[in-house]
Protein backbone atom coordinates (compact mmCIF):
# COMPACT_ATOMS: atom_id res chain seq x y z
CA UNK A 1 0.00 0.00 0.00
CA UNK A 2 1.09 3.37 -1.14
CA UNK A 3 -0.41 5.96 1.66
CA UNK A 4 0.23 9.65 0.86
CA UNK A 5 -2.34 13.11 1.56
CA UNK A 6 -4.11 15.27 -0.83
CA UNK A 7 -2.48 17.99 -2.62
CA UNK A 8 1.03 16.66 -2.30
CA UNK A 9 4.24 15.40 -4.06
CA UNK A 10 5.35 11.68 -2.86
CA UNK A 11 8.93 10.41 -4.68
CA UNK A 12 9.20 6.60 -5.24
CA UNK A 13 12.04 5.90 -4.39
CA UNK A 14 13.87 3.47 -6.93
CA UNK A 15 15.34 2.04 -4.11
CA UNK A 16 12.04 1.18 -2.47
CA UNK A 17 11.14 -2.73 -2.55
CA UNK A 18 8.75 -3.87 -5.89
CA UNK A 19 8.29 0.42 -6.75
CA UNK A 20 8.77 -0.51 -10.52
CA UNK A 21 5.49 -3.09 -10.05
CA UNK A 22 3.79 -0.12 -8.03
CA UNK A 23 4.34 2.59 -10.66
CA UNK A 24 3.47 -0.04 -13.48
CA UNK A 25 0.22 -0.66 -11.82
CA UNK A 26 -0.45 3.10 -10.43
CA UNK A 27 0.35 4.49 -14.16
CA UNK A 28 -3.28 2.65 -15.17
CA UNK A 29 -5.19 5.15 -13.49
CA UNK A 30 -2.75 8.23 -13.40
CA UNK A 31 -3.68 11.03 -14.76
CA UNK A 32 -7.51 10.04 -15.64
CA UNK A 33 -10.26 12.36 -14.77
CA UNK A 34 -12.64 11.35 -12.05
CA UNK A 35 -15.53 11.14 -14.63
CA UNK A 36 -12.95 8.64 -16.73
CA UNK A 37 -12.40 6.49 -14.06
CA UNK A 38 -16.26 6.18 -13.25
CA UNK A 39 -16.72 5.74 -16.65
CA UNK A 40 -14.29 2.79 -17.13
CA UNK A 41 -14.67 1.22 -13.30
CA UNK A 42 -18.51 1.36 -12.42
CA UNK A 43 -17.42 -0.08 -9.62
CA UNK A 44 -15.46 2.77 -8.01
CA UNK A 45 -17.87 4.73 -5.07
CA UNK A 46 -17.28 8.63 -5.83
CA UNK A 47 -18.61 11.28 -3.78
CA UNK A 48 -20.56 13.45 -4.46
CA UNK A 49 -22.21 11.18 -6.45
CA UNK A 50 -23.61 13.29 -9.07
CA UNK A 51 -20.16 14.95 -9.84
CA UNK A 52 -21.15 15.72 -13.53
CA UNK A 53 -22.87 18.72 -12.65
CA UNK A 54 -20.54 20.12 -10.36
CA UNK A 55 -19.55 23.86 -11.18
CA UNK A 56 -16.57 23.14 -9.92
CA UNK A 57 -15.81 20.69 -13.05
CA UNK A 58 -14.64 17.90 -10.18
CA UNK A 59 -15.26 15.49 -13.22
CA UNK A 60 -12.37 16.50 -15.32
CA UNK A 61 -9.94 16.59 -12.68
CA UNK A 62 -7.49 13.51 -12.03
CA UNK A 63 -7.33 11.83 -9.03
CA UNK A 64 -3.00 11.60 -9.52
CA UNK A 65 -0.98 12.27 -11.38
CA UNK A 66 2.81 10.41 -12.13
CA UNK A 67 5.46 13.03 -13.17
CA UNK A 68 8.27 10.63 -14.55
CA UNK A 69 11.97 11.59 -15.06
CA UNK A 70 14.97 9.84 -15.75
CA UNK A 71 16.19 10.39 -12.13
CA UNK A 72 12.72 9.82 -10.50
CA UNK A 73 9.23 9.12 -10.21
CA UNK A 74 6.61 11.60 -8.16
CA UNK A 75 3.06 11.23 -6.91
CA UNK A 76 1.26 13.97 -6.85
CA UNK A 77 -2.58 14.45 -5.70
CA UNK A 78 -5.05 17.01 -5.93
CA UNK A 79 -8.00 17.98 -3.92
CA UNK A 80 -8.94 14.02 -4.00
CA UNK A 81 -8.96 11.55 -0.87
CA UNK A 82 -10.12 8.07 -0.16
CA UNK A 83 -8.79 4.47 -1.95
CA UNK A 84 -8.54 3.38 -5.05
CA UNK A 85 -6.32 0.18 -5.79
CA UNK A 86 -5.43 -1.73 -9.40
CA UNK A 87 -3.82 -4.97 -9.45
CA UNK A 88 -1.48 -5.82 -6.30
CA UNK A 89 -0.90 -2.25 -5.78
CA UNK A 90 -3.20 0.09 -3.16
CA UNK A 91 -3.61 3.33 -3.08
CA UNK A 92 -4.55 5.64 0.13
CA UNK A 93 -5.06 9.43 0.11
CA UNK A 94 -5.48 10.72 3.58
CA UNK A 95 -6.33 14.54 3.85
CA UNK A 96 -3.17 16.58 4.68
CA UNK A 97 -4.53 16.82 8.39
CA UNK A 98 -3.88 13.47 9.52
CA UNK A 99 -1.02 13.10 11.75
CA UNK A 100 1.22 10.35 12.78
CA UNK A 101 0.11 9.10 16.66
CA UNK A 102 1.66 6.32 18.72
CA UNK A 103 -0.11 3.96 20.61
CA UNK A 104 0.47 1.45 23.50
CA UNK A 105 3.85 -1.04 22.55
CA UNK A 106 2.93 -4.71 22.01
CA UNK A 107 4.14 -6.37 25.00
CA UNK A 108 5.84 -9.26 23.59
CA UNK A 109 7.94 -7.61 20.85
CA UNK A 110 8.45 -4.29 23.21
CA UNK A 111 7.47 -2.19 20.16
CA UNK A 112 5.64 0.88 19.44
CA UNK A 113 3.01 0.98 16.83
CA UNK A 114 2.80 4.55 14.93
CA UNK A 115 -0.73 4.64 12.86
CA UNK A 116 -2.22 7.56 10.65
CA UNK A 117 -5.27 9.36 12.35
CA UNK A 118 -7.33 10.44 10.17
CA UNK A 119 -9.87 12.53 12.40
CA UNK A 120 -10.80 15.41 9.94
CA UNK A 121 -11.50 13.53 7.20
CA UNK A 122 -13.91 11.30 9.67
CA UNK A 123 -15.46 14.39 11.38
CA UNK A 124 -16.63 15.89 7.75
CA UNK A 125 -17.69 12.67 6.92
CA UNK A 126 -19.58 12.19 9.89
CA UNK A 127 -21.45 16.38 9.88
CA UNK A 128 -21.71 15.80 6.17
CA UNK A 129 -23.41 12.47 5.61
CA UNK A 130 -24.34 11.78 9.32
CA UNK A 131 -23.11 9.01 9.83
CA UNK A 132 -21.71 7.44 13.15
CA UNK A 133 -18.23 7.10 13.36
CA UNK A 134 -18.28 5.96 17.12
CA UNK A 135 -14.84 6.84 18.63
CA UNK A 136 -12.86 5.50 15.82
CA UNK A 137 -11.57 2.51 17.82
CA UNK A 138 -11.22 0.75 14.24
CA UNK A 139 -7.93 3.45 14.11
CA UNK A 140 -5.11 0.72 16.27
CA UNK A 141 -5.88 -1.24 13.52
CA UNK A 142 -5.09 0.96 10.86
CA UNK A 143 -8.50 2.62 8.86
CA UNK A 144 -8.30 0.70 5.67
CA UNK A 145 -11.45 0.67 2.66
CA UNK A 146 -13.06 -1.90 4.18
CA UNK A 147 -13.73 0.15 7.31
CA UNK A 148 -14.96 2.92 5.67
CA UNK A 149 -17.03 0.78 3.19
CA UNK A 150 -18.70 -0.58 6.30
CA UNK A 151 -19.37 3.00 8.04
CA UNK A 152 -21.19 4.01 5.03
CA UNK A 153 -22.78 1.28 4.29
CA UNK A 154 -25.84 2.73 6.60
CA UNK A 155 -25.72 6.16 4.75
CA UNK A 156 -26.39 4.37 1.40
CA UNK A 157 -29.03 1.94 3.07
CA UNK A 158 -31.35 4.64 4.40
CA UNK A 159 -30.67 7.24 0.85
CA UNK A 160 -32.16 3.80 -1.18
CA UNK A 161 -34.82 2.76 1.19
CA UNK A 162 -35.96 5.97 1.26
CA UNK A 163 -37.00 5.36 -2.37
CA UNK A 164 -39.02 2.90 -0.86
CA UNK A 165 -38.60 -1.29 -0.95
CA UNK A 166 -38.07 -2.54 -4.21
CA UNK A 167 -39.31 -5.39 -5.78
CA UNK A 168 -39.60 -6.73 -9.47
CA UNK A 169 -41.13 -9.70 -10.91
CA UNK A 170 -39.62 -13.05 -10.16
CA UNK A 171 -40.65 -16.39 -11.55
CA UNK A 172 -41.73 -18.18 -8.75
CA UNK A 173 -42.42 -21.80 -8.90
CA UNK A 174 -45.59 -23.66 -6.56
CA UNK A 175 -47.36 -26.93 -5.92
CA UNK A 176 -50.62 -26.83 -4.29
CA UNK A 177 -53.86 -26.95 -5.36
CA UNK A 178 -54.18 -23.18 -6.31
CA UNK A 179 -53.31 -23.01 -9.88
CA UNK A 180 -52.85 -19.19 -11.10
CA UNK A 181 -49.78 -19.83 -13.57
CA UNK A 182 -47.93 -22.47 -16.68
CA UNK A 183 -48.28 -26.13 -14.94
CA UNK A 184 -44.77 -27.37 -15.23
CA UNK A 185 -45.11 -30.72 -16.73
CA UNK A 186 -42.12 -32.50 -16.21
CA UNK A 187 -42.14 -31.68 -12.27
CA UNK A 188 -45.66 -32.62 -12.02
CA UNK A 189 -45.69 -35.88 -13.22
CA UNK A 190 -42.52 -36.58 -11.31
CA UNK A 191 -44.13 -35.31 -7.77
CA UNK A 192 -48.29 -35.40 -8.15
CA UNK A 193 -48.42 -39.05 -10.07
CA UNK A 194 -51.15 -40.74 -8.47
CA UNK A 195 -52.78 -37.56 -8.30
CA UNK A 196 -53.75 -35.87 -5.19
CA UNK A 197 -55.08 -32.88 -5.89
CA UNK A 198 -52.07 -30.30 -5.94
CA UNK A 199 -50.60 -29.11 -9.53
CA UNK A 200 -47.10 -27.90 -10.33
CA UNK A 201 -46.86 -24.51 -11.93
CA UNK A 202 -44.86 -21.33 -12.23
CA UNK A 203 -45.83 -17.53 -12.29
CA UNK A 204 -44.41 -14.65 -12.73
CA UNK A 205 -45.19 -11.97 -9.65
CA UNK A 206 -43.66 -9.09 -7.88
CA UNK A 207 -41.53 -9.71 -5.29
CA UNK A 208 -39.84 -8.03 -2.62
CA UNK A 209 -37.23 -10.95 -2.16
CA UNK A 210 -35.15 -10.59 -5.56
CA UNK A 211 -31.33 -10.21 -6.39
CA UNK A 212 -30.76 -6.86 -5.05
CA UNK A 213 -32.70 -7.74 -1.73
CA UNK A 214 -30.59 -10.75 -1.31
CA UNK A 215 -27.72 -8.51 -1.84
CA UNK A 216 -28.16 -6.22 0.80
CA UNK A 217 -29.50 -9.22 3.20
CA UNK A 218 -26.07 -10.63 2.30
CA UNK A 219 -24.05 -8.18 3.46
CA UNK A 220 -26.10 -7.33 6.69
CA UNK A 221 -25.56 -10.81 7.49
CA UNK A 222 -21.50 -10.36 6.47
CA UNK A 223 -20.93 -6.87 8.17
CA UNK A 224 -23.01 -8.78 11.69
CA UNK A 225 -19.46 -11.16 11.80
CA UNK A 226 -17.19 -8.49 12.00
CA UNK A 227 -16.86 -8.20 15.86
CA UNK A 228 -15.37 -4.59 15.77
CA UNK A 229 -17.85 -3.06 12.74
CA UNK A 230 -21.01 -4.63 13.27
CA UNK A 231 -22.37 -1.69 15.85
CA UNK A 232 -22.73 0.69 12.88
CA UNK A 233 -25.91 -1.45 12.03
CA UNK A 234 -27.30 -0.50 15.51
CA UNK A 235 -26.04 3.43 15.42
CA UNK A 236 -29.57 4.82 15.05
CA UNK A 237 -32.84 3.75 15.23
CA UNK A 238 -33.84 4.38 11.56
CA UNK A 239 -30.97 2.20 10.41
CA UNK A 240 -32.02 -0.53 12.28
CA UNK A 241 -35.72 -0.30 11.36
CA UNK A 242 -34.66 -0.21 7.63
CA UNK A 243 -32.46 -3.73 8.33
CA UNK A 244 -35.45 -5.16 9.75
CA UNK A 245 -37.56 -4.53 7.03
CA UNK A 246 -34.87 -6.42 4.53
CA UNK A 247 -34.67 -8.87 6.69
CA UNK A 248 -38.48 -9.72 6.69
CA UNK A 249 -38.89 -9.42 3.15
CA UNK A 250 -35.55 -11.61 2.33
CA UNK A 251 -37.27 -15.00 3.92
CA UNK A 252 -35.50 -16.99 1.25
CA UNK A 253 -31.55 -16.42 2.33
CA UNK A 254 -28.97 -18.92 2.84
CA UNK A 255 -25.61 -17.74 3.25
CA UNK A 256 -24.71 -20.75 0.82
CA UNK A 257 -26.02 -18.91 -1.91
CA UNK A 258 -24.00 -15.31 -1.23
CA UNK A 259 -21.65 -16.15 -4.55
CA UNK A 260 -24.51 -16.44 -6.62
CA UNK A 261 -26.05 -13.58 -5.33
CA UNK A 262 -22.92 -11.56 -6.13
CA UNK A 263 -22.74 -13.09 -9.35
CA UNK A 264 -26.35 -11.94 -10.21
CA UNK A 265 -25.57 -8.64 -9.15
CA UNK A 266 -22.62 -8.23 -11.53
CA UNK A 267 -24.85 -5.89 -13.92
CA UNK A 268 -24.89 -2.29 -12.34
CA UNK A 269 -28.22 -1.39 -11.56
CA UNK A 270 -30.09 0.94 -13.49
CA UNK A 271 -33.95 1.89 -12.52
CA UNK A 272 -35.95 4.99 -13.65
CA UNK A 273 -37.45 5.55 -10.26
CA UNK A 274 -34.79 3.65 -7.78
CA UNK A 275 -32.26 5.16 -8.20
CA UNK A 276 -30.43 5.55 -5.34
CA UNK A 277 -30.00 1.49 -5.11
CA UNK A 278 -27.09 1.77 -7.80
CA UNK A 279 -25.04 3.19 -4.46
CA UNK A 280 -26.14 0.81 -2.33
CA UNK A 281 -25.63 -2.15 -4.77
CA UNK A 282 -22.04 -0.75 -5.39
CA UNK A 283 -21.41 -0.77 -1.61
CA UNK A 284 -22.76 -4.00 -1.04
CA UNK A 285 -20.46 -5.79 -3.81
CA UNK A 286 -16.96 -3.98 -2.61
CA UNK A 287 -17.78 -5.36 0.98
CA UNK A 288 -18.69 -8.89 0.16
CA UNK A 289 -15.80 -9.22 -2.33
CA UNK A 290 -13.39 -7.13 -0.43
CA UNK A 291 -11.82 -10.20 1.79
CA UNK A 292 -11.79 -12.55 -1.36
CA UNK A 293 -10.12 -9.89 -3.81
CA UNK A 294 -8.64 -6.85 -2.70
CA UNK A 295 -9.07 -4.53 -4.74
CA UNK A 296 -9.15 -7.41 -7.53
CA UNK A 297 -5.90 -8.52 -7.84
CA UNK A 298 -4.30 -9.51 -10.95
CA UNK A 299 -6.86 -7.45 -12.89
CA UNK A 300 -7.28 -4.32 -14.39
CA UNK A 301 -10.32 -3.42 -12.58
CA UNK A 302 -9.88 -0.58 -10.14
CA UNK A 303 -12.10 -0.55 -6.65
CA UNK A 304 -12.48 1.84 -4.26
CA UNK A 305 -13.75 4.97 -3.07
CA UNK A 306 -13.04 8.38 -3.50
CA UNK A 307 -13.65 11.96 -1.60
CA UNK A 308 -13.37 15.14 -3.54
CA UNK A 309 -12.09 17.48 -0.81
CA UNK A 310 -13.51 20.38 -1.79
CA UNK A 311 -17.04 19.47 -2.14
CA UNK A 312 -16.75 17.80 1.56
CA UNK A 313 -15.08 21.00 3.05
CA UNK A 314 -18.40 22.85 1.00
CA UNK A 315 -20.85 20.90 1.83
CA UNK A 316 -19.41 20.12 5.81
CA UNK A 317 -19.09 24.38 6.33
CA UNK A 318 -23.02 24.04 4.79
CA UNK A 319 -23.44 22.20 8.46
CA UNK A 320 -21.74 25.35 10.19
CA UNK A 321 -23.55 28.04 7.89
CA UNK A 322 -26.90 27.27 6.89
CA UNK A 323 -28.29 27.68 10.36
CA UNK A 324 -26.93 31.15 10.77
CA UNK A 325 -28.78 32.30 7.46
CA UNK A 326 -26.70 31.43 4.31
CA UNK A 327 -28.07 30.05 1.38
CA UNK A 328 -26.13 26.93 -0.28
CA UNK A 329 -27.33 27.35 -4.04
CA UNK A 330 -26.08 23.96 -5.87
CA UNK A 331 -25.43 23.61 -9.70
CA UNK A 332 -27.15 19.47 -9.95
CA UNK A 333 -30.45 20.74 -8.24
CA UNK A 334 -30.74 24.22 -10.14
CA UNK A 335 -31.74 25.65 -6.71
CA UNK A 336 -30.91 28.93 -6.25
CA UNK A 337 -27.96 31.27 -8.09
CA UNK A 338 -28.19 34.08 -10.18
CA UNK A 339 -28.32 34.36 -14.44
CA UNK A 340 -25.97 36.17 -16.21
CA UNK A 341 -28.15 38.23 -18.47
CA UNK A 342 -30.90 40.09 -17.07
CA UNK A 343 -31.63 39.54 -21.01
CA UNK A 344 -30.27 36.75 -23.20
CA UNK A 345 -30.59 37.53 -26.97
CA UNK A 346 -29.83 34.15 -28.20
CA UNK A 347 -29.19 30.66 -27.03
CA UNK A 348 -29.34 29.81 -23.41
CA UNK A 349 -28.69 32.21 -20.37
CA UNK A 350 -26.04 30.39 -17.99
CA UNK A 351 -26.42 30.57 -13.96
CA UNK A 352 -23.70 30.88 -12.13
CA UNK A 353 -23.57 29.31 -8.31
CA UNK A 354 -21.86 31.21 -5.23
CA UNK A 355 -21.01 28.74 -2.92
CA UNK A 356 -22.70 30.37 0.36
CA UNK A 357 -24.75 34.08 0.04
CA UNK A 358 -26.59 35.66 2.62
CA UNK A 359 -29.48 38.03 2.08
CA UNK A 360 -27.95 38.57 -1.51
CA UNK A 361 -25.28 41.04 -0.04
CA UNK A 362 -22.50 38.45 1.49
CA UNK A 363 -20.88 36.08 -0.64
CA UNK A 364 -19.04 33.18 0.97
CA UNK A 365 -16.69 30.85 -1.30
CA UNK A 366 -14.96 27.62 0.20
CA UNK A 367 -11.68 26.88 -0.92
CA UNK A 368 -10.03 23.48 0.09
CA UNK A 369 -6.63 23.38 -1.65
CA UNK A 370 -3.85 24.64 -0.40
CA UNK A 371 -2.95 28.54 -0.80
CA UNK A 372 0.71 28.99 -1.82
CA UNK A 373 2.01 32.00 0.44
CA UNK A 374 -1.16 32.33 1.91
CA UNK A 375 -2.29 34.28 -0.64
CA UNK A 376 -5.73 33.81 -3.34
CA UNK A 377 -4.61 32.68 -6.65
CA UNK A 378 -5.70 35.26 -9.70
CA UNK A 379 -8.88 33.14 -10.71
CA UNK A 380 -10.26 32.29 -7.18
CA UNK A 381 -10.07 36.09 -6.78
CA UNK A 382 -11.59 36.49 -10.28
CA UNK A 383 -14.43 34.13 -9.84
CA UNK A 384 -15.50 36.11 -6.45
CA UNK A 385 -15.36 39.31 -8.08
CA UNK A 386 -17.83 37.77 -10.55
CA UNK A 387 -20.25 36.27 -7.86
CA UNK A 388 -20.15 40.24 -6.16
CA UNK A 389 -20.85 41.97 -9.10
CA UNK A 390 -23.48 40.07 -10.29
CA UNK A 391 -25.33 39.84 -7.30
CA UNK A 392 -24.07 43.56 -6.14
CA UNK A 393 -23.05 42.58 -3.10
CA UNK A 394 -20.79 44.27 -0.75
CA UNK A 395 -18.90 41.64 1.23
CA UNK A 396 -17.19 38.86 -0.07
CA UNK A 397 -14.66 36.31 1.33
CA UNK A 398 -12.48 32.66 1.35
CA UNK A 399 -13.32 29.96 4.45
CA UNK A 400 -10.46 27.45 4.10
CA UNK A 401 -8.78 24.88 6.66
CA UNK A 402 -5.87 25.72 8.36
CA UNK A 403 -2.60 23.45 9.90
CA UNK A 404 -1.95 26.86 12.26
CA UNK A 405 -4.19 28.72 14.29
CA UNK A 406 -7.99 30.37 13.03
CA UNK A 407 -7.90 33.72 10.93
CA UNK A 408 -10.73 36.64 10.30
CA UNK A 409 -8.54 38.66 8.02
CA UNK A 410 -10.02 41.92 6.44
CA UNK A 411 -7.76 42.28 2.94
CA UNK A 412 -8.67 45.57 1.38
CA UNK A 413 -11.43 47.42 0.47
CA UNK A 414 -12.20 47.19 -3.80
CA UNK A 415 -12.42 49.61 -6.49
CA UNK A 416 -14.96 50.12 -9.00
CA UNK A 417 -18.29 49.34 -6.79
CA UNK A 418 -16.63 49.20 -3.73
CA UNK A 419 -17.18 46.13 -1.30
CA UNK A 420 -14.80 44.19 1.04
CA UNK A 421 -13.20 41.08 0.76
CA UNK A 422 -11.97 38.62 4.10
CA UNK A 423 -10.21 35.71 4.30
CA UNK A 424 -11.14 33.28 7.08
CA UNK A 425 -9.03 30.19 8.12
CA UNK A 426 -10.27 27.41 10.03
CA UNK A 427 -8.00 25.47 12.57
CA UNK A 428 -7.72 21.83 11.77
CA UNK A 429 -7.00 20.55 15.47
CA UNK A 430 -3.55 18.59 15.24
CA UNK A 431 -2.17 17.80 19.11
CA UNK A 432 -5.04 15.82 20.27
CA UNK A 433 -4.78 12.16 21.53
CA UNK A 434 -8.57 10.82 21.06
CA UNK A 435 -10.77 11.37 18.36
CA UNK A 436 -13.19 12.49 21.37
CA UNK A 437 -10.89 15.18 22.04
CA UNK A 438 -10.78 16.27 18.36
CA UNK A 439 -14.04 16.86 18.38
CA UNK A 440 -14.08 18.72 21.56
CA UNK A 441 -11.49 20.87 19.85
CA UNK A 442 -12.92 21.63 16.79
CA UNK A 443 -16.09 22.61 17.61
CA UNK A 444 -14.53 25.71 19.51
CA UNK A 445 -12.55 26.38 16.40
CA UNK A 446 -15.78 26.15 14.78
CA UNK A 447 -17.29 28.81 17.15
CA UNK A 448 -15.08 31.27 16.44
CA UNK A 449 -15.35 31.06 12.43
CA UNK A 450 -19.50 31.84 12.95
CA UNK A 451 -19.31 34.60 15.25
CA UNK A 452 -16.81 36.33 13.12
CA UNK A 453 -18.69 35.48 10.04
CA UNK A 454 -21.42 37.08 11.82
CA UNK A 455 -19.73 40.11 12.38
CA UNK A 456 -20.20 40.50 8.19
CA UNK A 457 -23.90 41.06 8.77
CA UNK A 458 -22.79 44.34 11.41
CA UNK A 459 -20.38 45.91 8.97
CA UNK A 460 -22.87 45.18 6.01
CA UNK A 461 -25.74 47.21 8.06
CA UNK A 462 -22.68 50.01 8.29
CA UNK A 463 -21.91 50.24 4.53
CA UNK A 464 -25.66 50.49 3.77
Amino acid sequence: MIVTTDNTSLILESNEPNVNKVIADLSLLASKSIGELVTAYPNLLIFPAHFEDNEDDIASRPTFELKVNEFQTVLETGNVMGFIGVKDTQLKIQSRFARASVVDSDAQSNQEEVIEEDYFLHYMLQKVLCINLFDLKHSRNQTNLFDFLVYLFPYFLKKALSQGLYKEYQKKTYNDSNLKGTIDIKTHVQRNLPFRGNVAYSVREHSFDNPISQLIRHTIEFIKQQPNLRGVLHSDSETLDFINLIVQHTPSYHARDRYTIINTNRKPFVHPYFMEYSGLQKICLQILRYEGLKYANNDDKAHGILFDGAWLWEEYLNTLLHPIGYDHPTNNTQQGGIKVYVQKLSGNNVRRYPDFIKDSRIILDAKYKRMKNNEINRDDLNQLLSYLFLYKASIGGYIAPSETTNLDLKMGLLNGFGGSIYKFKLAIPQEVTSYQAFKNAIAENETKLINAIKELSSEKSNNE
